[in-house]
């Protein structure tokens, strides 16, 4: 299984839950940081082949119902760093 990586969208907003966008397939999920901590497998799998694996701790949890990560470690300045991942082509 793959799962999403979301970064945080640009809108200059401090509200809590805000729009987020997969890094790989570049689906949009209006959720706090804390709700994409906390996904479901059927919300966390990603479509893309260059999603990042879910490592093998992760998955177990998972399968035991457990829940996944899909905060990307560098969720608040990706799209800041790299302007041209923001725009949509």
């Amino acid at each position: 299984m793959k799962k999403h990586q979301f970064v945080k969208e640009d809108c200059n907003c401090s509200r809590r839950a805000t729009y987020f966008r997969c890094k790989f397939c570049r689906s949009l999920e209006y959720k706090s940081p804390q709700e994409l901590r906390a996904l479901n497998s059927a919300q966390a799998t990603c479509s893309s082949p260059d999603a990042p694996a879910v490592p093998p701790h992760e998955a177990f949890k998972g399968m035991l119902g457990g829940t996944f990560d899909c905060l990307a470690p560098d969720f608040e300045t990706y799209l800041r760093d790299i302007p041209a991942a923001g725009k949509a082509k």
